[in-house]
């Protein structure tokens, strides 16, 4: 995140851009206790190993994992 650099005295614009910056990085952020939504993303996990794995689930409802 690049927010505006702090001026000597206040700026409503330049406050205003940096509110902007900070709403817009903060509706991309997962919030606790809020569902989480994927889409078209895909999910990677990583094992103890280092082994990086990618979940899928089909129209049924099964999970399955195949290494990236």
């Amino acid at each position: 995140m690049r927010l505006p650099r702090a001026t000597e005295q206040y700026d409503r614009r330049t406050e205003t851009q940096r509110n902007l910056v900070i709403e817009l990085a903060d509706q991309q952020t997962h919030k606790r206790d809020e569902d989480l939504e994927i889409g078209a993303a895909r999910l990677i996990l990583k094992s103890p190993n280092g082994t990086r794995y990618e979940v899928k689930v089909d129209n049924s409802g099964n999970l399955s994992a195949a290494t990236v």
